[in-house]
């Protein structure tokens, strides 16, 4: 098998296939950062394809310049982000130090030296962008509070989690973003979903000037915010939300957040707002007429891009499967729903800071 035989990132996005550089360069940039081109032996046809998506605030693109290959230069990218994840062995040399180094698994651009790299002129390099303010929001999210020293990230250093949580996660939502393409598209609900798994993946698997207050134990958790917390996400299950929404709604970190749901229920935020979207599945499939795409639609607004997983997760919670929910319809509906288990909250009435919450806006960071 050649390199030409295996499937590029992001095959269901293809943007362009073009002999022409200045024209590759034009259809990457947007998606990545500013860079000049040069063709390394510009008598040999370049062989370019470019593969690109937006997917919230972060871009995805994949390139291919064929042909002699090229080489690509990047002034210092300041307030931006980029990590370039080469399908094969690349050549790397900082313009001001001189120094020189052969990137494998993945590397970040620096914010401030220019770089020339040396892509493989047919396996090409997957490059993640987005700014570093995103970056700084997402980790504030997470920390329910500021970080106020400039999100900067090192060559060099300890990190949370081991680098190869990076990789892993971007070919995870490649794939689900190349499947997706297939079907018809991404829903909005898991759209911002791998928005989240990215920048958490970046945060936790490079080491950078945040890397320290991550590490930190969160602070005590307010309990007495658990009925707000469920309250907000009842009101607010239908919309693109995900585990930073909540807690920037109620006013607490991602850690807090997890404390508070993990003490009074038992369960991690993730699962607080899948029960309730599977409860509401469950709701929508009893007043159902069956049909062909019935189940299915259902389950994209629960925010599930796989059958088979949202089959699973509904059997786990209900004890039946979607189908059997569906052909009960509404006559049977309400012994279908008496033997079920509901999420409880605290026998507290909810407050009035509870109802405030619900009616807040989705905040985005």
């Amino acid at each position: 098998m050649t390199s030409l035989d295996i499937s590029p990132p992001l095959s269901a996005h293809q943007r362009i296939v073009s002999t022409d550089i200045d024209v590759l360069h034009d259809t990457v940039e947007p998606f990545a950062v500013g860079h000049d081109l040069q063709a390394i032996e510009p008598r040999v046809l370049l062989d370019g394809q470019v593969n690109a998506l937006g997917l919230g605030a972060v871009n995805l693109v994949w390139v291919r310049y064929g042909g002699g290959g090229v080489v690509v230069d990047t002034p210092p990218t300041e307030g931006h982000f980029a990590l370039c994840a080469p399908q094969a062995p690349m050549g790397v040399e900082y313009r001001t130090t001189r120094n020189r180094e052969t990137a494998g698994g993945h590397l970040v651009l620096s914010h401030d030296e220019a770089m020339r790299m040396r892509p493989h002129a047919t396996r090409g390099c997957l490059v993640i962008a987005t700014s570093t303010g995103r970056l700084a929001d997402h980790l504030s999210g997470h920390l329910g509070r500021d970080h106020t020293a400039p999100l900067r990230f090192h060559t060099t250093g300890p990190a949370i989690a081991e680098p190869s949580i990076i990789e892993s996660t971007w070919r995870y939502v490649c794939a689900i973003l190349d499947t997706a393409a297939v079907r018809g598209g991404l829903h909005p609900l898991a759209a911002r979903s791998l928005e989240d798994s990215l920048l958490t993946a970046i945060l936790l698997g490079l080491p950078h000037t945040g890397t320290a207050s991550l590490a930190e134990e969160p602070g005590r958790a307010p309990h007495h915010l658990a009925g707000v917390i469920r309250e907000w996400v009842e009101a607010h299950h239908h919309r693109p939300i995900g585990v930073s929404d909540v807690a920037a709604a109620v006013g607490v970190g991602v850690r807090q957040l997890q404390a508070i749901c993990q003490d009074q229920w038992g369960m991690t935020p993730t699962q607080l707002l899948r029960g309730v979207r599977l409860d509401h599945a469950r709701a929508a499939l009893t007043m159902a007429l069956p049909g062909p795409r019935t189940v299915s639609d259902v389950a994209e607004a629960a925010g599930y891009l796989h059958m088979s997983r949202f089959a699973a997760h509904y059997r786990q919670r209900f004890g039946e499967t979607p189908t059997e929910t569906l052909r009960r319809r509404r006559a049977r509906s309400g012994d279908a729903g008496s033997a079920v288990e509901p999420f409880h909250v605290r026998a507290e009435a909810v407050s009035r800071p509870a109802r405030e919450a619900c009616e807040r806006p989705v905040r985005r960071r």
